[in-house]
């Protein structure tokens, strides 16, 4: 059997080119399918896509296919997939890719798995491929998920050309035909207009938006919204204006979507606050203590007689029945309530009146009173 009969008869163990065995297929489409397989000459594995069988009977899709090899064989970058080699001979051609294990982008969106991807690293890998190829005057004009392909590390390589052309080829569709995927589609592109490197940067905002659930990057969802902007001139005018604003971003947005302060987010105000009330209560009884103490000197102070003995002396200096004033000034008035009580032997006991009358007879000073008792 030829090797254009087993490409013919696709399957698990069929050769194509007499290297590359076909192992596995991974992935299916209405003009291709992709097929993991092993290169026998290099012993690595492969990613195949060969062409429908259907598709290889219309030189329009073939001329496609083949266009496909020539753009990603004339690309180079870290986040795009590598061609290593095509063939348009056989009856089902085919083209040899880099193989990334670890599956398409929508594959992990399908499995509400998108949280996992960190939409900033994504948007900075497929702007950077989209700037690439950009740069060479290449339209993708199919980005979307399916075309992702990530790596163990979770890197981002953009992959299938198939539509792809180059900004000044022509046309090889047929009039009034709109190809690409409609979700992803930009609202010119849908209107007929010809594609340009804003209408794939409005495929890559959808696309970002598709990974922002339950992700905090504002940064990301700002430029989402600049990228799927309706009109065309207010979108970034290049991928590598995109990437400008993605990296001005994140101050801004991420000082726009903090919320306000509240007394739940303030500890250490509320702190400030309850201290400050607890020195205004100490500084407020201090303040009342020394007021008692300067009364009591003011109704003492006319007692400055020479028969006063010591403890009379210090009655005068202290204002009596000072039991009933506030706990802050206790400490000042017990000493002076002792004293005078070891005194009461020596005089006659004051009659018990307001707090503020010193002891005597009808609230006279001490002094008048022991003066009218020698008189006596």
């Amino acid at each position: 059997m030829t090797p254009e009969r087993a490409a013919h008869k696709l399957g698990p163990g069929a050769t194509l080119g007499d290297r590359y065995r076909l192992e596995e297929r991974i992935a299916a489409g209405g003009m291709a399918t992709v097929w993991l397989a092993r290169d026998t000459e290099l012993d690595r594995p492969v990613a195949v896509k060969v062409l429908s069988d259907v598709l290889a009977e219309d030189p329009s899709y073939v001329a496609r296919f083949h266009r496909e090899a020539r753009v990603a064989a004339g690309l180079s970058h870290p986040n795009l997939v590598r061609m290593f080699d095509f063939s348009g001979e056989s009856e089902r051609p085919y083209l040899v890719m880099e193989y990334i294990e670890g599956g398409t982008l929508a594959s992990r969106i399908a499995a509400g798995q998108a949280g996992d991807i960190d939409p900033r690293r994504l948007a900075e890998e497929l702007l950077g491929a989209l700037a690439s190829i950009h740069a060479v005057g290449v339209v993708h004009r199919d980005v979307k998920p399916s075309n992702v392909l990530l790596d163990r590390d979770g890197h981002s390589r953009l992959t299938d050309f198939g539509i792809a052309q180059p900004q000044d080829a022509t046309q090889i569709t047929r009039t009034g035909e709109v190809i690409g995927t409609l979700k992803y589609m930009a609202p010119e592109i849908r209107e007929g207009k010809p594609a340009t490197a804003r209408s794939d940067l409005y495929s890559c905002g959808v696309l970002l938006g598709e990974c922002l659930e339950a992700s905090q990057a504002p940064e990301v969802a700002a430029l989402v919204e600049r990228l799927t902007a309706p009109d065309p001139g207010d979108r970034p005018a290049s991928a590598g204006d995109a990437l400008t604003l993605l990296e001005t971003a994140p101050i801004e947005t991420v000082r726009m979507a903090e919320p306000l302060p509240t007394a739940a987010t303030m500890p250490v105000s509320r702190e400030i606050e309850i201290t400050g009330r607890r020195i205004l209560a100490v500084v407020a009884a201090l303040a009342l203590a020394g007021i008692l103490v300067a009364l009591a000197l003011a109704g003492g102070g006319s007692d400055q007689g020479a028969g006063a003995g010591a403890g009379t002396a210090k009655e005068q200096s202290t204002p009596p029945n000072t039991a009933s004033t506030t706990t802050s000034s206790s400490s000042t008035t017990t000493a002076p309530t002792a004293t005078r009580a070891g005194s009461a032997s020596k005089e006659k006991k004051a009659p018990k009146e307001s707090k503020v009358k010193a002891p005597g007879h009808g609230g006279e000073p001490p002094g008048q009173v022991k003066k009218a008792e020698e008189g006596e």
